[in-house]
C-alpha cells in the first residue's frame, strides 16, 4: 500500500493494530513492536507490526515500546498515531 497522505497512514495502521489484535489473543506471551520502512526516491516506505525483525532489513524498529498488550486496538491506535507516527519518515516523496 503506499503512503501518500496521513490518512493513509491511519489506515494501515488500523489494519496492522487489527492484525496484531489477533495474533495477540492467540499467543498473550509474544511481544510485538512497530517497525517502519523509510521512503525513498526508489521505494515506497511504509509500516508493519511483527514479533521479530522484518525479512526485508531496510525496516527499522520505529520505537523501542512494545505494542501495548492491555491496551485495546483503539487505545494502541490513538497512542501511536498521536504519538510516533507522525515522525515517521514513511509517507510517498513522489
Amino acid at each position: 500500500m503506499t503512503l501518500k497522505t496521513r490518512a493513509d497512514l491511519e489506515t494501515h495502521l488500523r489494519a496492522e493494530l487489527n492484525q496484531w489484535f489477533v495474533k495477540q489473543c492467540q499467543d498473550g506471551f509474544t511481544d510485538y513492536y512497530l517497525w517502519f520502512l523509510e521512503s525513498t526516491a526508489e521505494h515506497d516506505g511504509g509500516i508493519l507490526i511483527a514479533a521479530k525483525p522484518p525479512a526485508n532489513t531496510g525496516y527499522r524498529l520505529a520505537l523501542p515500546e512494545k505494542i501495548r498488550k492491555g491496551c485495546t486496538v483503539e487505545q494502541n491506535f490513538n497512542w501511536l498515531r498521536l504519538g510516533i507516527c507522525r515522525t515517521l519518515p514513511v509517507l510517498s516523496v513522489l
